[in-house]
């Protein structure tokens, strides 16, 4: 069965474009609510990205091998997209209820079944796109999804702003769970519509198939392409994903701008960031994939601490905007060297490592972020850039491991073994 088909690619931006309005919901509106108005420490909220990684630790790769053994890839997709909606509505109404507590548990489980999504999410790349297109319709993934945080924020706004209210609620509360339906809706085409071929079923023996995961996860780190941008990705993904979790209270924090300000300056970072994915999606084609990332990463070693650092309103805007570019290119480009180096038949367990490498930098990232700007409060919102300055540190790290990575697959160097 021929899966590069326009409908599936269709149906695959589609899905980018559907779960991109939950996360920007919460990224902007239920962080600000919980951290601000009801007073949850930032360490306290950082370790919710901490647990949802930890989770993932120890459920992706397991999921991932028995996909690439049986299971379909649609169907984790429909399970995680199911559980995810649920346990966000679960979580708006605590909110709306005011249950802070209870609703950063619910966030956080959220968080853990969204991210464990593109388990089975993102190896689907491999399945309907070309080998030499890989970078392009990477990139139009990615402007999909900023296309989506997009139209996200514009639905919020008049519920963020108060001119529509359907619970009584904080006007941060009442962005929610509109957003949450929209993801739900938007999504179900690629959950019914999306063809996969027929896998033959194998019966599942638990023990076994840990003792296999095992023994694939060893195989694998011995390619030293996939050891090594695995190491990279969570190193520069640490700090650019820390940074992103906790824009907007670093905008409340440092410039005291109001919702509406913080929309319009994320709409022009997502416009930016739209452009910057498919951009980075055909550069890498034509250039070389990790040789345009590398380009990349440069860039953030220069633009994150200026981000950081200016005290200029008007050159903050300039500087955020164009940093979009680097966000939307940073996402395309990552996600085609990933699929550059891995190996034919474990492309299910190679992207739960790298799904990992991206919460696992939660393990890290927020703990730093959080730890700096709570021993610093006497310094007042200048401890929010001393943060950035310090997590920028990662994102160096990753450009020295991101060196060892070849360029080209090393597809028929892993070693073949299984357990019977």
């Amino acid at each position: 069965m021929n899966m590069q088909t326009k409908q599936n690619i269709f149906l695959w931006l589609l899905y980018d474009f559907a779960n991109s309005i939950i996360s920007i919901t919460f990224f902007l509106y239920f962080a600000q609510w919980i951290v601000i108005d009801k007073g949850v420490s930032d360490l306290q909220f950082n370790l919710s990205f901490t647990i949802s990684a930890v989770l993932l630790l120890f459920t992706a790769p397991i999921l991932g091998a028995m996909l690439d053994k049986s299971l379909k890839r649609i169907t984790g997709l429909r399970i995680t997209t199911v559980l995810t909606a649920l346990l966000y509505i679960l979580c708006a109404i605590a909110a709306i209820n005011n249950y802070e507590i209870i609703s950063l548990v619910l966030f956080t489980l959220g968080v853990y079944t969204y991210i464990l999504s593109f388990t089975f999410y993102t190896p689907l790349l491999n399945d309907i796109a070309p080998q030499n297109k890989i970078g392009k319709i990477s990139g139009m993934g990615v402007t999909a999804n900023y296309l989506g945080q997009f139209a996200g924020l514009i639905i919020a706004l008049p519920f963020a702003t108060g001119k529509w209210s359907l619970f009584g609620a904080a006007a941060r509360v009442e962005t929610l769970l509109p957003a949450i339906a929209l993801f739900f809706i938007l999504s179900l085409p690629m959950l019914l519509l999306f063809k996969e071929p027929k896998k033959l079923l194998e019966k599942v023996n638990l023990k076994t198939k840990i003792k296999q995961t095992i023994i694939q996860t060893k195989d694998l780190f011995k390619i030293k392409s996939v050891f090594f941008f695995l190491l990279a990705y969570f190193l520069f993904n640490d700090a650019i994903l820390t940074a992103a979790n906790n824009f907007p209270i670093f905008l409340e924090q440092v410039w005291h701008v109001s919702d509406t300000s913080k929309t319009y300056i994320l709409l022009g970072i997502l416009i930016t960031s739209a452009i910057g994915g498919t951009t980075g999606g055909i550069i890498a084609d034509k250039y070389g994939h990790k040789k345009t990332l590398q380009f990349i990463l440069t860039g953030w070693i220069f633009l994150l601490p200026l981000i950081g650092l200016l005290t200029n309103f008007t050159l903050f805007i300039i500087s955020t905007t164009l940093m979009g570019l680097w966000f939307g290119a940073t996402w395309s480009v990552s996600r085609s060297v990933m699929s550059e180096v891995s190996p034919k038949g474990k492309h299910n367990i190679a992207f739960s490592y790298f799904g990992i490498a991206e919460r696992a930098s939660s393990l890290i990232g927020p703990i730093v972020w959080g730890l700096v700007v709570s021993s610093l409060v006497s310094i007042g919102s200048n401890r929010y850039r001393i943060a950035t300055l310090v997590i920028t540190l990662f994102i160096i790290l990753g450009v020295l491991a991101l060196k060892k990575v070849k360029d080209t697959k090393d597809l028929d160097k892993l070693p073949q073994k299984s357990v019977e």
